[in-house]
């Protein structure tokens, strides 16, 4: 957990060094896309008919398995300001203490942090580019998340040992639990909607993680003192909010389909 002062100082140097950091367009969790952008081009993609087969699965542990010492070395290469370099190397080398004992892990970065989402994009950077090239791959990342669609098998299972390639010399694994591999006609998970053919339609996963936010949400509030009423308050906010996010994503897949039929 940053500091007040350091989360503002890291805040700053992010909207400083955000223009310097490689993007690829393919990376939709970057600021200018984000879910929205990205469902509506899946969407679009998988109305077409074009596709067949999918696959998609994130990197297991991303944040805490990024290498420092990689992540360090292409600070230089991107940022041209030694002021903001030093501030990035010190942001990447943070300490943490245990039992008293204070110490500089080997892996990983901090999740909580505005620099995150930006390093966490242009890291993968050339794994974007190298998918942007293939024509017989519909390929798009959010964050440590990818999705890639194909016309055949054979061009799948192709794509996804070029994946394992790419993550594999950089010590990441893809997480076995959340891998969806097979015929686009089954359906798939992507940015909270469940996506296929012949359905749109909220993600299980996503309803599951929402019920599981609203009990937690009562359960602090509980914590805290508040009343039955107060707590039930606090989560009808997050309901109306969490509502709202839901029927939008409903109506971007529904444009799509309307724009393609």
């Amino acid at each position: 957990m940053w500091s007040a002062q350091d989360a503002l100082v890291l805040k700053w140097v992010a909207l400083r060094v955000a223009h310097y950091l490689p993007a690829h367009d393919l990376c939709h969790h970057l600021k200018g896309r984000g879910c929205h952008h990205s469902l509506s081009l899946v969407t679009a993609a998988l109305y077409k008919g074009q596709y067949q087969f999918v696959y998609r699965s994130d990197i297991r542990g991303y944040y805490q398995n990024i290498r420092k010492e990689t992540l360090a070395g292409l600070i230089p290469q991107w940022v041209p300001d030694p002021v903001l370099c030093n501030l990035m190397t010190q942001f990447i080398y943070y300490s943490v203490e245990q039992g008293g004992v204070f110490h500089t892990p080997t892996h990983g970065i901090s999740r909580g942090c505005a620099l995150s989402p930006l390093l966490g994009g242009s890291l993968l950077h050339h794994v974007d580019a190298w998918f942007a090239s293939r024509k017989n791959v519909f390929y798009v990342r959010y964050m440590d998340d990818f999705l890639l669609l194909t016309e055949s098998r054979w061009a799948l299972r192709h794509a996804i040992r070029q994946l394992h390639q790419f993550m594999q010399p950089e010590g990441f694994a893809m997480h076995p639990d959340k891998t969806q591999i097979g015929r686009l006609a089954n359906g798939f998970d992507w940015v909270g909607m469940w996506i296929s053919p012949s359905e749109q339609s909220i993600a299980p996963r996503a309803l599951e993680n929402h019920q599981k936010h609203r009990l937690r949400l009562y359960e602090q509030a509980r914590r805290r003192g508040l009343s039955e009423s107060a707590a039930n308050d606090r989560v009808q906010v997050y309901v109306i909010r969490w509502e709202k996010w839901a029927a939008n994503l409903l109506r971007i897949t529904y444009q799509e389909q309307n724009n393609v039929s």
